[in-house]
């Protein structure tokens, strides 16, 4: 199960901790902060492991200085923007506001794996409506859990109303319903873009879809965002969807920063490369 996430958001006006930060190791401090945050955010999402050698595979990876590297993430330990305690015990960066902005993101999935030692948040107070936490267990919101009882319910039911639900809709008497594997992500998606038709989905897989990634993907594209979409085109078209190729507005929370730290990252490496002829 994915536990990273595609995007994070980033304020416009960036705290003290790293505005220190930039003052002190200057661009190549801000675009290399913005690099972990990446690493946290899209692997384990609220966490990173950082060992000496996962360090020097990270610095090769983005082309800049293995000892600059270490500096910066020292220096970011040191002012508080990681966690010194879970560093030194675990060797993990992580801190209060990175945990806290990865589980409101992932709020809507089912099920979140997490490692209770790693936490500085009470559970119940990072996920509403979570069960209590042991050590690598999932975390399951109330208002998703369907019992077996309710389950074979539903089944004995689902054949004469499947029926019922294919002769009212030949007759155009009752629009379709969403289908009844939906699950809880679609159905706060749906709430959100009435857009959106639910029509028949027979032959699409629903469960492959990330609705963390789709609501982004629908926030920075005006052609899905404001045109009328059927649930079975959606589907279908989630590959090119999630590959963000109907993109039309600019998101400065992924792309923007993405662009800047690119842009930073390039400007280290032809300073380097100018100091090594110069020596």
């Amino acid at each position: 199960m994915k536990s990273g996430i595609d995007y994070f958001p980033l304020d416009v006006t960036l705290d003290e901790k790293f505005e220190l930060i930039e003052a002190q190791f200057g661009l190549k401090g801000f675009a290399i902060m913005i690099k972990l945050l990446q690493k946290i955010y899209g692997g384990e999402g609220y966490y990173a492991e950082w060992t000496t050698e996962i360090a020097l595979l990270f610095a090769k990876r983005i082309g800049a200085n293995g000892s600059a590297v270490s500096d910066i993430v020292s220096a970011a330990i040191k002012r508080g923007i990681f966690d010194k305690t879970l560093y030194d015990k675990y060797q993990i960066l992580t801190s209060k506001g990175i945990q806290k902005r990865y589980f409101e993101i992932v709020s809507r999935r089912k099920n979140v794996e997490v490692k209770r030692e790693y936490l500085l948040f009470d559970a119940a107070i990072l996920r509403k409506n979570a069960d209590n936490l042991a050590e690598n267990v999932d975390i399951f919101p109330k208002n998703a859990y369907i019992s077996e009882q309710s389950k074979g319910k539903e089944s004995k039911g689902k054949e004469s109303k499947g029926k019922k639900r294919k002769v009212e809709e030949s007759r155009g008497e009752n629009p379709p319903s969403p289908p009844t594997d939906c699950n809880i992500c679609l159905r706060e998606f749906l709430g959100k873009h009435k857009n959106v038709i639910v029509d028949n989905c027979s032959g699409v897989n629903l469960d492959m879809i990330d609705y963390d990634l789709l609501e982004y993907r629908f926030a920075e594209s005006s052609y899905l965002s404001d045109r009328v979409h059927e649930l079975s085109w959606i589907a279908k078209n989630y590959v090119r969807i999630s590959a963000g190729e109907f993109k039309d507005r600019t998101l400065k929370s992924k792309s923007g920063i993405t662009e800047k730290v690119q842009r930073v990252l390039q400007m280290v490496k032809e300073e380097e490369v100018n100091e090594a002829d110069e020596n």
